[in-house]
């Protein structure tokens, strides 16, 4: 089995290598097939280039060169064949769109046919004609809000039959107030040399000068205007600038205003200089004119044949048209307003959008158009003067005050605010009425709040004065008076002349100490004479201690001492009248006030001591003939001593104690009368203001509510067509009206500034009050006589009295809230006021036929040529095909300087080099 199993192996051995022999064989061969071709394909491009028109191959072909440089050569060739296809596809491309030169020439004429002008009022309607005819408001509701008028809001005025025609040609401005002025080569003409012309912006005119031709350019060789715009007559209609819209067109083009127009504005001087261009268009591949015939209008244009488009497209799904399309015969008929907004309308709006898709309008191939160049100035002030002192001024301001009439009454801004006027003035008429009587009541009611509480404070003054005055009385006359009756009594002798009486004693005992005297009788007499005075002395002293006691017990416990009567005062009210508290307060009140009593009764008792001490010495010396010096000096000074401080003890007694009660009752009544005439004079005050405002108030209403009542009936005069507006406005402008309003605004001014002194005035009077209550009721030494004559009123809390007074105050400050109570009515019914006058006086401001005036409404226009000269523009074909192979030929040449035939020698090798190939395989 071993030897089998090798024999098999050696044999798949032999076979593996005799396989492999066999390819590599083959190898060989196909490698050396290839280098022959290889040699053959290299010696081919080598004799090619040689041989070859386009320069450079030889050098990428040519073997003895180096492969840089034949590289070099490749690359260079590659990047000149590639500029060479580029340019060939560009001339290629440009060949195909067909290209055309545009050549313009300017061609110089003696003369030239003028053009036609078409003037357009950029309003549509006259606001006079239209109110005639009873169609303003149907005009005003069909553009004042035109995306909600619709063909059922016609039959809020039973319009549904009504044409354009009949709307647009019987409200227009007509010519001859629209064409002020005319001349035409120096030549005046008139309105009916203008046609009339329906266009896409309404009514027009259009002048032709019937193909007669300008032979010189300038403003004197052409059309010279002075239009008159008439805005004062202006209503809503389809366009809302002020001015006109003009157009200069070819006689036979139909002006499409509205598209090509150029707008001016009034109060212009303007220069139209024209200039003519013809232009020529090609056909087809070159270009896309072509021109066909129209069913409705016999010239071909471009607006021409879209106009008839759209004039087509309205008859197929209206079966009408609208005014300024196009017709033959009649046909199709103009639309009735129904058929406009139930169809033709949204025929129009759609038209634009699908424009393309319905219809093929291509370029006229040959027309003419007029470039204008529009240089603008102002009219001269000589100009406007002369137009203001002109004839027809009058006729002017007549026209203006009746369209401006109409106007105001018609349109719906004026005509509501005026309602508005009506309405606010109205209302707030009646609030200050309203108001008004609120305040006359509030002023009654101030009055009558304000004297109860004047008379009711002055009960309570009266009172608490006559009190106060009673007190003083009481003092004077019950306990003070008392005091003067014991000073006349004994108290007056005490001090009197004390030093010249110690003089006599001293000098008395000395003599009775004398051994001279040898009569004894003498002796006695000074000895009894001595002792009588000093014991007079003592007696009185102690008399004046009585007066003293009395008179301090008195005013400790408040017993009067004397009895009399003060006026028609029963006596009996003495006693409960008197001040108990301030007189008892009065002994201790303060330092001064005890020191006053306790060195009253100890220098009394000192001085009777000395004259005790004085006394001894006297009978010492009498009986035993001896004298102590040194006691007697001290006796002397004891009693001067003694004298000199219960002097002064004395004078503070009297005014710590016994005066003080009558001095602080008199400060007390002085005090309360000073605040009751600050409250007489503050009342004064406020009593004299009401009384001033209760006299306006009766003025008010006969001066200034009534005549503004009035004032409001003309209005509604005026919105029920009974009165003019101007009648109105002469009303509301005049210098009575103006008068009404500033005692109107001064009136309520007056109340608003009464009211922060009135507020004062009573706050003030409610301060007093409280001051005179307090004053009333904390005062305690009345307190027993209020209770005495039954006057509880003063014997409450002072913080319950406060609650009182603030309710009472409240109460009368709550009719002093004026402006509470005018809020904003004046300053409304004011606003109101002010905006009516403002509204009149741009009324009869809107009637002055002044510059302004002219500028709003004139205007002047001078159309002509600015040269003798057109210039006309016309097509041809830009690139032929011999132009497309002369530029890929000059192409080659330059970047491969080779020619088309180097092209066939470059296809031929390929050709031939294919053949061959196809051949040997």
């Amino acid at each position: 089995m071993a030897s089998i199993h090798l024999n098999h192996t050696r044999t798949n051995g032999a076979i593996r290598d005799e396989m492999i022999n066999m390819l590599d064989t083959s190898v060989k061969m196909e490698k050396q097939q290839i280098k022959r071709d290889k040699t053959s394909l290299c010696e081919e491009f080598y004799l090619f280039g040689d041989t070859s028109s386009v320069h450079g191959i030889k050098y990428v072909t040519e073997p003895s060169s180096g492969c840089f440089r034949r590289l070099v050569w490749l690359l260079l060739l590659l990047v000149c064949l590639g500029v060479l296809v580029y340019q060939i596809i560009d001339r290629v491309c440009y060949f195909i769109s067909n290209p055309v030169t545009v050549n313009v020439q300017v061609n110089y004429n003696s003369s030239l046919i003028f053009p036609a002008v078409t003037i357009c009022n950029q309003n549509a309607f006259k606001a006079t004609f239209a109110a005639a005819a009873g169609r303003y408001k149907l005009i005003e509701d069909m553009f004042t809000e035109p995306e909600n008028f619709n063909s059922e809001s016609l039959k809020k005025y039973l319009a549904e039959n009504t044409t354009l025609k009949d709307l647009y040609l019987q409200g227009a401005h007509k010519r001859k107030d629209f064409l002020f002025k005319i001349v035409w080569m120096g030549q005046t003409l008139t309105a009916d040399d203008f046609e009339q012309y329906v266009t896409d912006h309404g009514v027009c005119y259009t002048f032709k000068s019937n193909n007669e031709r300008v032979s010189s350019p300038g403003i004197e060789n052409g059309l010279r205007l002075t239009l008159n715009i008439e805005q004062y007559e202006y209503m809503p209609g389809p366009h809302d600038a002020a001015g006109i819209k003009m157009l200069i067109h070819d006689h036979k083009d139909i002006p499409m205003v509205h598209a090509l127009g150029q707008a001016i504005s009034p109060g212009s001087r303007v220069f139209v200089g024209m200039k003519v261009i013809e232009l020529e268009n090609l056909p087809e591949p070159h270009g896309t004119c072509h021109e066909k015939a129209l069913e409705y209008i016999d010239t071909y244009s471009t607006d021409a044949c879209r106009l008839d488009c759209l004039t087509k497209r309205a008859k197929k799904i209206c079966g009408c048209r609208a005014l300024y399309m196009p017709h033959k015969n009649g046909e199709p008929p103009v639309c009735r307003l129904d058929q406009y907004y139930g169809c033709l309308k949204n025929v129009i709006e759609t038209f634009p959008t699908l424009f393309h898709k319905l219809c093929s309008c291509p370029v006229s191939c040959k027309f003419r158009v007029f470039e204008t160049d529009l240089s603008y100035g102002t009219t001269s002030d000589y100009n406007l003067r002369k137009y203001l002192s002109s004839n027809d001024t009058s006729k002017l301001a007549a026209a203006l005050l009746k369209a401006t009439e109409v106007t105001s009454r018609y349109e719906d801004s004026k005509i509501s605010k005026v309602k508005n006027f009506y309405t606010n003035l109205t209302t707030n008429t009646e609030q200050a009425s309203y108001v008004y009587n609120r305040l006359v009541k509030m002023v009654n009611h101030l009055m009558k709040k304000t004297n109860t509480m004047y008379k009711d404070m002055k009960r309570h003054f009266n009172f608490k004065d006559y009190l106060y005055k009673f007190q003083i009385y009481i003092m004077e006359k019950n306990f003070m008076r008392a005091r003067d009756a014991m000073e006349e009594r004994h108290m007056h002798i005490v001090p009197l002349a004390y030093a010249e009486f110690i003089l006599q004693i001293e000098k008395t005992i000395r003599k009775l100490t004398d051994a001279k005297f040898q009569n004894d009788s003498f002796r006695l007499f000074l000895y009894e004479n001595l002792m009588d005075k000093i014991d007079s002395r003592i007696e009185i002293i102690e008399r004046v201690m009585v007066n003293y006691t009395s008179l301090k017990d008195a005013y400790n416990l408040g017993e009067k001492i004397f009895n009399y009567q003060f006026m028609d005062t029963p006596r009996d009210h003495n006693n409960p009248a008197a001040p108990k508290k301030l007189m008892k307060d009065s002994l201790n009140h303060n330092l001064y006030a005890n020191q006053s009593t306790e060195r009253y009764e100890r220098h009394l008792n000192s001085t009777v001591k000395a004259l005790n001490l004085c006394k001894n010495l006297a009978v010492v010396a009498y009986y035993y003939g001896m004298l102590n010096d040194t006691e007697l000096g001290l006796c002397v000074e004891d009693f001067r001593h003694a004298m000199r401080n219960w002097v002064f003890a004395r004078s503070l007694f009297y005014y710590e104690i016994i005066d003080r009660p009558k001095r602080i009752l008199e400060e007390k009544l002085e005090h309360f009368e000073l605040k009751w005439n600050e409250f007489q004079l503050v009342f004064q005050n406020l009593n004299q203001s009401i009384y001033s405002i209760h006299s306006e108030n009766a003025d008010f209403d006969e001066d200034v509510l009534k005549p503004i009542e009035n004032m409001d009936r003309n209005l509604e005069q005026y919105l029920s067509a009974n009165a003019t507006k101007l009648d109105v406005a002469q009303v509301f402008l005049s210098n009575t009206t103006d008068s009404i309003l500033t005692e109107f605004q001064f009136y309520f001014q007056m109340l608003k500034n009464r009211q922060t002194s009135l507020t004062d005035w009573i706050s003030r009077l409610q301060f007093i009050s409280r001051d005179i209550w307090e004053n009333i009721i904390n005062d305690e030494d009345s307190w027993e006589y209020y209770e005495f004559v039954n006057k509880t009123e003063y014997l409450t809390n002072l913080t319950e009295v406060t609650t009182d007074l603030n309710e009472s105050f409240t109460a009368i400050l709550d009719y002093v809230r004026f402006s509470d109570v005018i809020g904003s009515s004046d300053a409304q019914l004011l606003s109101t006021f002010k905006s009516i006058v403002e509204h009149m006086k741009e009324f009869k401001t809107s009637l002055k036929i002044d510059s302004n005036f002219i500028r709003d409404n004139l205007l002047q226009i001078n159309i002509f040529y600015r040269e003798m000269s057109y210039e006309k523009i016309h097509q041809q074909v830009a690139y032929s095909m011999f132009s497309l192979w002369c530029d890929i030929g000059g192409t080659m040449g330059l970047f491969l300087g080779a020619s088309f035939l180097s092209i066939i020698e470059i296809i031929d090798f390929i050709l031939h080099r294919g053949i061959q190939r196809k051949r040997m395989s």
